[in-house]
C-alpha cells in the first residue's frame, strides 16, 4: 500500500513545494526554467507540460463539443461552459 508522504521536495530557494512522485517534481521544476518541450504541431507555441499542449491542440480541430443549453452557445472545454 501506498502512503501520500511529499517527500519529493523542489530545491528551488523559497518554493518549498513537495510531490509524492518524481516525475510530478520533475514537471514542476519546469516553472523555474525557460524549458518548454511540448510544442503545437499546428501553430508552434511551447509548453512546460504535455496535458497543456494536448488542451490547447483542441483550438485547431474547430470542435465544439460543449453546448450551454439555454442559449446554444459551443465552447472546446467544459470549464469554459461552466464560467459561462
Amino acid at each position: 500500500r501506498r502512503t501520500n508522504q511529499a517527500s519529493h521536495t523542489c530545491p528551488h530557494p523559497n518554493c518549498n513545494k513537495s510531490f509524492t512522485r518524481p516525475f510530478n517534481l520533475r514537471a514542476h521544476m519546469r516553472v523555474h526554467t525557460a524549458e518548454r518541450p511540448y510544442k503545437c504541431d499546428t501553430c508552434a507555441l511551447a509548453f512546460s507540460r504535455l496535458h497543456d499542449r494536448n488542451r490547447h491542440a483542441k483550438l485547431h480541430t474547430g470542435i465544439k463539443p460543449f453546448e450551454c443549453q439555454y442559449c446554444h452557445h459551443q465552447f472546446i472545454r467544459p470549464d469554459a461552459l461552466r464560467r459561462h
